[in-house]
């Protein structure tokens, strides 16, 4: 019987990550932005066509540095879990793309720490319903998928927390990809066609 998939959703504050945990997990919004100050863990099963498994997942408060090493993550006084996850999900708020290199930022440190081990990287963009082809960063945002997608190679899901629009696609991708292997591998195919049911229990 496999353990549950770990996941760990990180971000900059203020991106949504506990909204996105909240809407997919008790299908609620928070009106009002709290910040998140110690980690949370949401735990359910969920059920993806013929596929079980149970889900374990992180909303971590924003680190100033992912922890190098299994010392570095108990010195830090409130051990996460981060460096036993199976999938990190970096989030970022697509109306404000400064909140994206932080994205960037822990996908590099997180590359950096691991040697041998299996995992994979997805990057979520959350807000999208406050962009508008009168954006004038809508290219950057195009710049940002074909980065994650084509040079990262990860799952990429653009949603809106607020109107639970994508919402259940992030976890269709989470739900796609069997946890072995030894090395990392950070490619994510083609993500679960809509056809595909997820259900949580």
């Amino acid at each position: 019987m496999q353990g549950p998939l770990k996941v760990a959703f990180l971000g900059a504050s203020g991106v949504g990550r506990t909204s996105i945990l909240q809407q997919f997990f008790k299908h609620d919004f928070p009106t009002a932005h709290v910040r998140t100050t110690r980690r949370s863990i949401y735990r359910s099963c969920l059920v993806c066509d013929t596929c079980i498994r149970e889900l374990m997942v992180f909303d971590v408060p924003p680190q100033r540095r992912f922890p190098a090493d299994n010392l570095a993550e108990w010195n830090n006084g409130h051990p996460l879990g981060l460096r036993t996850v199976h999938t990190y999900v970096l989030v970022y708020d697509m109306g404000n793309l400064d909140t994206f290199q932080y994205c960037r930022s822990m996908r590099d440190q997180i590359l950096e720490s691991f040697n041998h081990r299996d995992f994979k990287i997805m990057v979520v963009g959350n807000k999208v319903d406050l962009v508008s082809e009168t954006i004038p960063h809508t290219q950057e945002l195009k710049d940002i998928s074909t980065l994650v997608r084509k040079h990262w190679r990860c799952g990429y899901v653009e949603c809106s927390a607020k109107y639970n629009y994508k919402i259940g696609d992030i976890f269709k991708e989470l739900m796609g990809y069997p946890v072995c292997g030894t090395a990392p591998k950070l490619e994510f195919p083609q993500s679960i066609r809509s056809k595909n049911k997820c259900t949580i229990l």
